[in-house]
This record gives structure tokens, sequence and C-alpha cells, in this order.
């Protein structure tokens, strides 16, 4: 039988494990520190202004999900679920995909806007060197706005 202390202490991990899957399951592939973000972003009813950020990307399981967590130092602003696995135009082939120029060694960061859409682009791309997860170009597609 179980005591009082051990009961409540395994009520609230069976808790947290019910409540939070996304955490419990997700493996972070990269985190760039102090990306300068030069517009405000639009998540759902969120303004993310413009400034530094802390940007990690994951993973979640197995499966071929990606989120974008946005942080400011400690604090976690806003996790964004959309991302896209986008494939490179050789990702048939792994000879082609070791030459390709255009995947890079390490891990890379873009953001690119389309104005004419009001939507940013953050693209990551793991790289050829990865030791998870390589040749893994992810995108997310987010609302933007000038100041």
């Amino acid at each position: 039988m179980l005591d009082k202390t051990s009961f409540y202490s395994l009520r609230v991990i069976l808790i947290m494990l019910v409540l939070f899957p996304v955490y419990t399951q997700m493996q972070s592939l990269f985190e760039f520190k102090d990306v300068n973000i030069p517009f405000n972003l639009k998540h759902e009813d969120m303004i993310i202004k413009s400034g530094k950020y802390d940007l990690e990307f994951f993973k979640h399981g197995a499966g071929q999900v990606f989120y974008l967590k946005i942080k400011k130092g400690n604090k976690t602003i806003c996790l964004i679920p959309e991302g896209e696995r986008v494939k490179y135009k050789n990702q048939s082939s792994l000879e082609l995909l070791l030459i390709d120029p255009d995947i890079p060694d390490d891990c890379r960061l873009n953001i690119k806007r389309n104005p004419a859409l009001k939507i940013a682009y953050i693209i990551f791309e793991t790289g050829k060197r990865a030791m998870a997860y390589p040749y893994y170009k992810i995108r997310f597609k987010i609302g933007y706005e000038q100041e």
C-alpha cells in the first residue's frame, strides 16, 4: 500500500504526463541565441514586438511535427506548432545531398518576408553535419507587421 506522500507524488506525475504530452516528447533540434527580428510578429492574438529573441526548434516524437519556441531570456513568449518540412530538390539521393552546395554544413537560420501576403517565413536547416536529424529544412509561416 502506498503512503500518503507517495500517493500524491504519483498523482502529480500522472497529471503532468497526461496534461503535457507535447513537452514530454519534444526533442530539441537547435537553439539560436539573440536573433534580431526587425519587425513585429503576429501569432494568433499575440503580437511579438521587434527585438532580440532566442529561437529554439523542436521535433515532436516520431512524427513530422515541428515547433518553434520564441523566448526572451528564460521566459517562453510563444510556441508555434505549424512547422512544415520542406524537401530539398535532391532529397531522394544521398549522394546528391552530400555534394549539394545549397545545403549548409552546419545549422542555418533564414528569415524572409512576403510583403504582399504580410507573412514572414522562418526557415531552419539542420545541415549536413547534424548528428540526430541531418538534411532537415523546416519552415514556419507567421504573420508580421512593420513598426
